[in-house]
């Protein structure tokens, strides 16, 4: 009867040993993913600084399309003035007619998503129009913006915007 209850205790302490050593690794193995997680995180504060700032798009002398973009309570915000234009052809060599050199009212933008160089939002334009933009960053005071999920047969050329610079910068 003693060698039984000696096996039975010796299964049960290798149990034990197997369950804290199994336990052990599954943590340790979390903590350095999480660990290797953190330090490839990128610094939210100045992934959006590079965003910060009056950005515009110039034709015949007009800015014509504004994006105006703050930190606010620590995320990015901000809105878009535009004067009346119509605009045709493909990529950056669009034909630009502003028919209303007035800018609307900054219509703010919603749902930004910062990504490298890249920062996606949507806006509601002056017609009403939900507009899914991407902004991409070409230069330190330049960049892109395009539009995305346009029906299929919907074109809209690119507008270069340049970010506006003030004397004390």
């Amino acid at each position: 009867m003693k060698s039984k209850k000696n096996i039975r205790s010796h299964q049960n302490g290798f149990r034990t040993v197997f369950v804290l050593a199994a336990f052990i690794v599954i943590a340790s193995s979390a903590f350095l993913a999480f660990a290797k997680q953190a330090s490839q995180s990128p610094d939210v504060s100045s992934d959006i600084s590079q965003f910060v700032g009056t950005w515009s798009a110039v034709h015949g002398g007009t800015s014509y399309f504004i994006l105006d973009l703050h930190k606010e309570n620590g995320t990015l915000a901000g809105g878009i003035s535009v004067c009346a234009f119509t605009m045709s052809g493909e990529g950056e060599h669009a034909d630009i007619t502003i028919t209303n050199k007035t800018p609307s009212a900054s219509l703010p933008i919603r749902n930004l998503v910062v990504s490298g160089k890249s920062l996606s939002f949507d806006w509601k334009d002056p017609d009403g129009d939900e507009n899914h933009l991407k902004f991409e960053r070409t230069a330190e005071n330049s960049g892109r913006l395009s539009w995305h999920d346009l029906p299929a047969d919907a074109r809209m050329p690119v507008i270069v915007l340049d970010k506006q610079t003030t004397k004390n910068s």
